[in-house]
């Protein structure tokens, strides 16, 4: 009986196992290490792009004279503008005239 090579078995094949074995680590390890590699440098490129893009499509800050030309919405209807002072309510009296002395 001989003795155990890396607890694989015996002899000749436990040392076939155990090159087998080291490779398969080897190219997991270069995946692993590959997989990374392309992430990193997604997101780099994806940051380096968002940064362009914001900066070129970045909204200008508005100046008065832009704020003055356009005109704003109000919630309620616009009040036309007339020459008429506004009608009283016929509920209403009228006024007491002064006394003349």
């Amino acid at each position: 009986m001989g003795m155990p090579f890396w607890g694989y078995g015996e002899g000749y094949l436990g040392f076939v196992w155990g090159t087998i074995w080291f490779f398969a680590c080897l190219v997991c390890l270069a995946v692993t290490i590959f997989v990374v590699f392309l992430l990193v440098r997604f997101l780099l490129v994806a940051t380096k792009a968002a940064q362009i893009y914001v900066a070129k499509n970045k909204p200008s800050i508005p100046s008065e004279t832009a704020s003055v030309a356009t005109p704003t919405v109000s919630a309620t209807a616009p009040v036309p503008a007339t020459s008429k002072p506004p009608a009283k309510p016929k509920s209403a009296k009228p006024a007491a005239s002064p006394k003349k002395p």
